[in-house]
């Protein structure tokens, strides 16, 4: 199954907003073009608009990933990612895969990093164990990720989804960059906390744009 790049960045955002803003889940669309274009946890960063983004919910909703949820109460359309149910998804690999989508290929360490809100790997082994079980799996689609090569001056193998090409590796100029050596003590948790500090103030404000939308219909 090949997807676009819209729909990948669609469906990633919305598997990642059923997780960490439940409360404000499934999404309209305004709030999906947000979540789409926001500025943390994503690479590339993109200026999706909503026809943009309408096209690609339909083409997840033609292969069955993304359904439309039309609300009690609310005249606005909502939509909720259905690949997790569709590919029976442990939480493990649903966090890896929402991940994937939203950040292109990465290294088991950055995937550990990085899934740390949507689902808690003790150990960096779990992470590799969790990919090779995406690798061969017995249910469809039967391999959900692929090895993607190492990054210049890295020891650890990246890995891909298997869903769209695999794009040409950029050198990452990040705090989490292995070739930067060691994190300064406490600055994943302090950006992390931005990060969380950031989406929640995108939810309430495509919340408030969504109640907005109601008064006016």
């Amino acid at each position: 199954m090949d997807l676009s790049a819209e729909a990948i960045r669609v469906l990633g955002s919305l598997m990642e907003k059923s997780r960490t803003t439940p409360e404000s889940y499934p999404l309209t669309l305004n709030s999906l073009v947000l979540a789409c274009n926001q500025k943390t946890s994503r690479d590339p960063v993109t200026d999706l608009d909503e026809d943009e983004v309408m096209a690609a919910l339909d083409e997840l909703r033609e292969q069955g990933l993304a359904v439309r949820v039309d609300m009690a109460g609310s005249r606005t359309a909502k939509f909720r990612e259905n690949a997790g149910p569709k590919w029976e998804l442990s939480h493990a690999e649903y966090a890896l895969l929402a991940v994937l989508f939203l950040r292109g290929p990465q290294t088991p360490g950055q995937l550990r990093q990085r899934t740390e809100r949507l689902h808690a790997f003790g150990e960096l082994h779990q992470v590799v164990d969790c990919l090779r079980g995406m690798r061969e799996r017995e249910e469809e689609p039967h391999v959900l990720v692929q090895e993607a090569g190492r990054p210049a001056g890295s020891k650890e193998m990246r890995y891909a989804h298997t869903f769209s090409p695999i794009p040409e590796f950029v050198e990452e100029e990040t705090n989490d960059n292995a070739s930067q050596g060691p994190a300064v003590p406490g600055t994943r948790d302090r950006l992390n906390q931005v990060e969380e500090r950031l989406e929640a103030m995108e939810a309430r404000l495509a919340k408030l744009e969504e109640l907005l939308n109601d008064l006016n219909s």
